[in-house]
């Protein structure tokens, strides 16, 4: 059985479940994204910026370096 990822987004309620090869995915638009973001280890609160085998749960934070 393939290992499940939950994704969590700061400041939203829902959750989901995704493969590990989306959750790269999902961490890769959160850098490439011109406005900013982090993803971190939702149990520790560190940034990551590879998915270590005792992550199973990520937090997307978006928009952290956005300007005005």
């Amino acid at each position: 059985m393939e290992k499940l990822i939950t994704v969590r987004v700061m400041g939203k309620k829902e959750t989901r479940q995704v493969t590990l090869e989306e959750a790269r995915k999902i961490m890769e638009q959160v850098w490439e994204d011109p406005i900013g973001g982090l993803v971190a280890n939702a149990k520790t609160r560190q940034v990551i910026w590879k998915l270590e085998p005792d992550v199973d749960e990520i937090l997307i934070m978006e928009k952290m370096f956005g300007g005005g």
